[in-house]
């Protein structure tokens, strides 16, 4: 079975590439990842809003970090559609962002290899930490600028480790870092300019800049962008 990892952008339609539009028309089966049952995907409204007769399956997405849980828990939902997928050739699913870069999709292929002879294949898709950068009208790197892209979810020092290290960043998930995000920064510091977009490409978008941005944020859907 050929397994289809494709990038949709960061939420808005508009930013679905060709090559990933072809993909998901191609498609046998298109598998969506839920959070919680009943819960909307945004990989999937931006799907429906191109096809809106795709065949689609859902899946809840473990949120753990416990690796063996997760997988056990995909591979039985996994087993319990079997019908739904065994014969069909290719199998595609569509990820927020980029497909390369934090894609849920790696555990979903991973415990589908379990169960059939799966063939992966990336189709890349826009990023946030891109869509954020076009949004403030700003370019992210130049020249020989190192450029750092970090997950909020790590631990304090490897964040704070990463961006010491850089001369631009892009900190995903800073609703993370509660409490400790101004902080971090400031240890981390100087920097030119701070600049947080919420739910880029979204309902109900924000861009903040300045010491506003490390305000305590409750948005899950949000990017910080810092310069030297």
């Amino acid at each position: 079975m050929k397994f289809y990892a494709v990038g949709v952008g960061p939420g808005d339609p508009e930013l679905i590439t060709l090559a990933a539009l072809r993909t998901l028309r191609e498609a046998g089966l298109i598998v969506v990842p839920l959070s919680a049952p009943g819960k909307e995907s945004e990989a999937e409204r931006i799907v429906r809003s191109h096809l809106p007769d795709a065949p689609i399956l859902q899946i809840v997405f473990p949120m753990v970090r416990d690796e063996a849980r997760r997988d056990a828990e995909l591979r039985s939902q996994l087993e319990a559609c079997r019908s739904r997928w065994e014969d069909v050739p290719s199998v595609v699913m569509p990820v927020i962002g980029d497909s390369a870069l934090y894609a849920t999709a790696f555990w979903l292929a991973k415990a589908w290899s379990q169960l059939t002879d799966v063939q992966l294949q990336l189709v890349p898709g826009v990023s946030a930490h891109s869509l954020a950068c076009c949004l403030t009208g700003q370019f992210l790197a130049m020249g020989d600028d190192v450029f750092s892209v970090i997950p909020g979810t790590a631990a304090e020092e490897r964040i704070t480790q990463a961006l010491r290290a850089c001369d631009c960043a892009a900190l995903y998930k800073p609703s993370a870092l509660k409490g400790r995000l101004r902080k971090i920064v400031a240890s981390a510091g100087p920097w030119r300019q701070v600049i947080r977009v919420d739910r880029a490409g979204l309902d109900g978008q924000k861009i903040v800049s300045g010491p506003e941005a490390l305000d305590e944020a409750s948005e899950y859907l949000s990017t910080l962008l810092l310069w030297r």
